[in-house]
């Protein structure tokens, strides 16, 4: 799809969503720290600002219009970043405050998510508005996550070792029980879970910068040998 077709494409949705849509979006595209974008029904993107191309890694708003997540991102962001979308477009109700992993710039932040149902003016869900954050242990404070900061930040600092929940439920000052759902209900995986992605990314970048072999990956990111690594990572 060349730009001039983009264009027409944005237009038209714009005009579904109404007269303050261009406006809208054109706000964000100041927002120095704001990650947005608008999709229609079929998840194509049909708007975003100019920070979220940084934390995409694509050069301009036009390589992303008209296109999907699947297109743009491999697995699992693509199916995660869908995924929410699909819950505001068959739920019609809005996401906020939801910590999510898989940023696209691959860190070990992740994203807190504000996702909005955008309709027509006969009221009909036709696509979702997303503005996230990037957020980090070291400078997140936003909605329940603050509660969990220090926990979090811990997991990120010892990722590769046998971490137990007392020592996180201690470090936020809550018992193991109510440290287990105040987790999950923030961070909808268990702290297992959440460890585990950790010691994936990890992984993952010594593969990518590192000439060691799997085996010694799979030993000094936490997991038990290769074939546990091999079985994550699939």
């Amino acid at each position: 799809m060349n730009i001039k077709s983009k264009k027409r494409l944005q237009a038209s949705f714009f005009a579904k969503v109404g007269t303050n849509a261009a406006t809208f979006s054109a706000m964000f595209d100041i927002a120095p720290s704001l990650c947005f974008y608008m999709k229609d029904l079929d998840g194509r993107i049909m708007a975003i600002n100019q920070r979220n191309c940084d934390v995409c890694n694509l050069k301009s708003p036009w390589d992303a219009i008209g296109r999907r997540s699947d297109e743009l991102f491999p697995e699992p962001y693509a199916s995660a970043y869908m995924a929410l979308d699909r819950e505001v477009i068959e739920t019609g109700k809005p996401v906020i405050g939801r910590i999510t992993p898989y940023p696209a710039d691959k860190s070990r932040s992740f994203m807190i998510s504000n996702v909005y149902p955008l309709t027509d003016t006969q009221g009909q869900v036709i696509g979702t508005a997303r503005a996230y954050l990037l957020a980090s242990g070291d400078n997140a404070e936003m909605g329940h996550y603050g509660r969990l900061r220090q926990a979090v930040a811990y997991l990120e600092q010892h990722c590769t070792e046998n971490v137990k929940l007392g020592v996180l439920a201690a470090l936020c000052g809550i018992s193991v029980s109510t440290f287990q759902r105040a987790f999950m209900a923030t961070f909808h995986m268990s702290p297992g879970e959440y460890q585990t992605n950790l010691r994936l990314k990890a992984a993952m970048n010594l593969l990518k910068t590192s000439a060691k072999r799997i085996s010694e990956i799979a030993i000094e990111t936490g997991f038990f040998d290769q074939s546990h690594l091999t079985r994550v990572f699939k």
